[in-house]
């Protein structure tokens, strides 16, 4: 069977399975088996395939359909233009979490010029967001926690990939719990998916590690630890910055100024148009 024929028939088989991106992921299956890029991948349409191309096409074709993110494949994911490695039971990074970083770097950069700005990100996963400020700011030191050894490994790894691991110490603990206080910045995708929604998640997501998505009771059972642990932790001027669900904007926005009357809280919204960040910003 030709290279083009295996193609098409992969594209199909994931539409039937109900994959969303199926000529994306096609693509991305055929390049992973046969190690090469894109160009190469449409390069020679009528070669064929060898035993052991074959093989690790079916090997992986079989995870997907089993419900397996292709981040998780692969062993790797983008986010924010860089490269991450994840693996099972580590939390795949989202494109709408960008907007934290964007928010963070906004501002780093309204600081004074002669900080040392000191940065933590608690639930940190797989380091992405991090790392991603480390990269951007490179007179910044970082603080990224995370309860899971199996994480804080991989944010080690990421860290070392993209040199920053001198200016970035990963953490194991609860939220901010071993990060000290004088912090310029806290930014934070915690867990805030409502626990009674985790059994109508798609089927991928949930083979996600749960503690990542599970935020108790309304999504905020998380939350409501971590805001006056990142308040709390600030210097002034600092800023909190927080992915949420759009239906709890206004919720945390009360406890904010509930901790810190003087804040200026405002919501912020992901490409889609949904209400996605919050930032606190003490004067």
């Amino acid at each position: 069977m030709t290279l083009a024929r295996v193609l098409e028939e992969t594209r199909r088989t994931l539409e039937a399975n109900g994959i969303e991106e199926a000529a994306v992921e096609a693509d991305l299956f055929l390049m992973k088996a046969l190690g090469v890029d894109r160009a190469g991948l449409y390069a020679s349409p009528e070669r064929t395939l060898s035993t052991e191309e074959r093989q690790t096409l079916a090997r992986d074709m079989a995870r997907r359909l089993n419900g397996e993110p292709w981040p998780y494949i692969s062993g790797h994911r983008e986010f924010y233009g860089l490269d991450f490695r994840v693996g099972p039971r580590v939390f795949i990074p989202r494109p709408e979490t960008e907007l934290l970083v964007d928010l963070a770097l906004e501002a780093a950069h309204a600081l004074p010029a002669d900080r040392t700005i000191l940065i933590a990100d608690a639930c940190t996963g797989s380091g992405a967001i991090a790392i991603a400020l480390a990269v951007h700011l490179p007179n910044a030191r970082f603080y990224a926690t995370d309860m899971s050894t199996l994480t804080l490994d991989v944010a080690q790894r990421n860290c070392e990939d993209h040199g920053v691991e001198d200016r970035v110490t990963i953490l194991d603990g609860d939220l901010l719990r071993g990060v000290p206080s004088g912090l310029d910045i806290v930014v934070s995708n915690p867990p805030y998916v409502p626990r009674t929604e985790l059994p109508y998640l798609a089927r991928e997501v949930r083979t996600e590690t749960l503690v990542s998505l599970d935020g108790g009771d309304g999504g905020l059972e998380i939350i409501r630890a971590l805001v006056p642990q990142a308040l709390g932790r600030l210097r002034r001027p600092g800023t909190f910055i927080m992915e949420l669900s759009p239906e709890q904007g206004d919720a945390v926005r009360e406890m904010c100024l509930a901790i810190a009357p003087d804040a200026d809280v405002t919501l912020h919204n992901d490409l889609a148009g949904l209400t996605r960040a919050i930032r606190a910003m003490l004067p």
